[in-house]
Order: structure tokens, then sequence, then C-alpha cells
């Protein structure tokens, strides 16, 4: 079986519409969104219904959860802008599906989506010391899971017990070990932040236990230009094409 990992859209349709029609060249069998469907860029509508047309099952990310009401105090100027944007944008429907948006997700107990960490929605995989903890965690409340996806970080990283990956700024594969426990982020497909602008998403093969990390263009100039027609912050459409 092959699953598709998208995270961190962030309403990037230019982006999400060539990871899909990668995936389906990859014969993906089930996509998963670990969150943050919404925020940041223009599409947030288009990006639901692209998402609900591939079957994608999805959780909800702190973005998704400010545009259905959990707003956070220190949340920035041009980021709350955002939010009251895809808010007036969003349908009924779809104001409905993101408000319905489950924390976490499993398949067979062997596999684990979270946004945040398998520990906390919101927590940041961003240290040694919270990926240890973390894994232990899963060791304990999580003991039939080998692999946990999660997103929030906008980094593609593989963590586990022996080694980190965290150099995948080109397409690559890794193979999984199956007597370890790991933690792995496919990366932000509408927000890069790892200093490389090329979309991140991830193709776990199940039967062959392997990761195959995919780094994708996309057209980011129609991405930038729908950013500064709304009238958001400079600096959101600007940041794309570095990757931060």
């Amino acid at each position: 079986m092959k699953l598709g990992l998208v995270a961190d859209i962030h309403a990037n349709y230019e982006a999400l519409s060539t990871v899909l029609e990668h995936f389906q060249k990859e014969n993906v069998d089930q996509v998963y969104c670990l969150g943050d469907i919404v925020g940041y860029n223009a599409n947030p509508a288009e990006c639901i219904e692209l998402l609900l047309e591939h079957g994608a099952l999805c959780i909800s990310g702190n973005h998704d959860r400010f545009v259905s009401g959990e707003i956070d105090a220190v949340i920035r100027k041009e980021t709350r802008h955002v939010i009251e944007y895809t808010r007036n944008i969003l349908s009924t429907e779809q104001m409905d599906f993101v408000s319905s948006l489950p924390e976490e997700r499993s398949l067979e107990d062997v596999v684990l989506f979270v946004h945040g960490s398998p520990r906390h929605k919101d927590e940041y995989i961003n240290s040694l010391q919270v990926a240890k903890n973390n894994l232990q965690l899963l060791k304990t409340e999580h003991p039939g899971v080998g692999v946990c996806f999660y997103g929030h970080t906008h980094l593609p990283y593989i963590i586990s017990s022996k080694y980190i990956e965290t150099d995948i700024h080109k397409s690559t594969s890794f193979q999984l070990d199956r007597n370890l426990t790991y933690l792995i982020n496919p990366g932000s497909v509408g927000q890069p932040r790892d200093q490389c602008p090329l979309s991140s998403c991830a193709i776990l093969d199940t039967d062959e236990y392997k990761i195959h990390y995919y780094r994708l263009e996309y057209d980011i100039a129609t991405t930038q230009q729908k950013i500064r027609d709304i009238g958001f912050d400079h600096k959101i459409a600007d940041r794309l094409a570095k990757g931060r």
C-alpha cells in the first residue's frame, strides 16, 4: 500500500495541485493530510475541495482551529488578517469540514498521524529532547506504532532513536527498519521553511517499508501574485521564493 503524506498546505493551490497530480502518477492508494490546510496563502476553499476530490483523510492543524474559532492571543497581525479572510471566503459546508477535523488519526494502530506531536497537538518537534520525549511516549502509549507522521514545523525530518535525517532538499528515498520507531515529517506542501522553495511531500510504501520524499517545482509566481492581489502582508509572498 502507498500512503501519500501532505502537511502544512496553507491554502497554496498551485503547490497542492502539483503534489496531488504527482501522487496520482505514483499510484498512491490513500492521501493523508496532517493539518494546516488553510492560512497564509490565497486559496483555502480550493484546497479543501481538492483534498475532498482526492478522498484525503485529514486532521486539524493550529491554523485550521484558528479559523474555526480557537484564537491565540499572540497571533501576529498579518496572520489574523489571513484568518479573517479565510472565514469570510469559506462556504458553510467548508467551515463545517474544517471545524469537524479530528486532532489525530491512525492506520491499524501501526501508523499514527498528528499535526504537532504525539504528546500535544500544537507542540513543535524542534529539539533533540522533544524528539526523544515523543519517541518514548510512542513506545509506552502506542506500542504498536512504528511510524508517527507529524507536521507543524514545515521541516522534512526523519527521526528515530538511532539517527536523524534533516537534509532533504531533493527527491530521495530511505529504507526504514521495522525494529525502530520513527517520527517523520513530510515537510510543507505550501510554505517550506528549510531554505528550499520546492514543495515537499512524501509517500510511505508499506510493503517495501520505504519512505520516498519528493521536492517538486510549482508555480510560485502565481501563488505570490494572488497573495499580493488580496492584500496580505508582502512578507508572506516573498518568503515562498526563499523557502523560509
